[in-house]
């Protein structure tokens, strides 16, 4: 009987939650703010989400001046249109967000180095933070972790003086460098791929503007200009208009190794 009413219970719950979903009643508009409580058991998921999954992360040393440096300049190219720094506010798009990005001077001093580490290799999902392991390499990662652990004690005179003489210039993940993840779908959403296609094994929008990439191994060609090989497909999404002129996909600056694995996920459709 405790079984049925929890499952009833569970039920009406969710009927309720459809309800008020499919009246329209929910603003979607950034515009409107989280409620209290919502905000703070977001915050609070994310806590015991990132520690739960950053236990067993190496720190390496942080105290290198100029890994801290490497980690300035990337942070003002990569990280302070959103996050704003010492004397510098966010870009316009990110004052308008919801949610806010936090400040990470507040985050960097409370929170460890493989907690910081973590967000910044994997981003948060719902928030607008992407996950960084596609674009930078892991030195360059742990570069602005060394950073952000500085950040707390600099004001704004020194942060400007700090910026003007860093390197802002960032390592991102070479040719020759593993990718992160070995499976095609993660690789995929990485470069959006799924914001124009339909993608089978894929969740994305529901509105697309390039073909359906599904049961690909039955196609007869790429773009209407290749051969379907695997081969041909790595190299048509690494450079599109190279391979088939005139074609509307843009490169995405996709690594031969990432590339290889979207060819290896789409072939593997049935």
């Amino acid at each position: 009987m405790l079984l049925l009413g929890a499952a009833g219970l569970l039920l009406l719950g969710g009927l309720v939650a459809s309800a008020v979903l499919l009246s329209g009643v929910m603003s979607t508009a950034a515009t409107k703010q989280h409620l209290r409580m919502t905000h703070r058991l977001l915050d609070l998921g994310l806590d015991y989400s990132v520690r739960a999954n950053s236990d067993d992360i190496a720190v390496p040393a942080l105290e290198d001046p100029a890994m801290i440096a490497t980690g300035l300049g990337c942070y003002q190219t990569h990280c302070a249109d959103c996050h704003g720094a010492p004397g510098v506010a966010p870009g316009a798009a990110a004052l308008g967000m919801m949610p806010v990005p936090t400040n990470l001077a507040g985050v960097a001093s409370g929170q460890t180095p493989e907690w910081l580490y973590y967000v910044t290799r994997k981003g948060v999902r719902m928030t607008g933070m992407p996950a960084w392991e596609f674009r930078l390499d892991d030195r360059t990662l742990w570069s602005i972790v060394a950073f952000l652990k500085t950040l707390p004690a600099m004001d704004s005179a020194q942060y400007a003086s700090s910026v003007t003489s860093a390197s802002q210039t960032c390592a991102t993940r070479g040719e020759d460098s593993a990718p992160p993840m070995t499976e095609g779908a993660v690789v995929l959403r990485q470069y959006a791929c799924h914001s124009c296609h339909v993608i089978q094994g894929v969740v994305g929008p529901d509105i697309h503007v390039g073909p359906r990439l599904e049961r690909w191994p039955s196609r007869a060609s790429i773009a209407g200009g290749l051969p379907n090989t695997r081969e041909n497909l790595a190299r048509f999404i690494r450079k599109p208009n190279e391979h088939v002129p005139g074609s509307l996909m843009p490169a995405l600056g996709v690594t031969e190794a990432d590339a290889r694995l979207m060819a290896d996920f789409l072939f593997a459709q049935e």
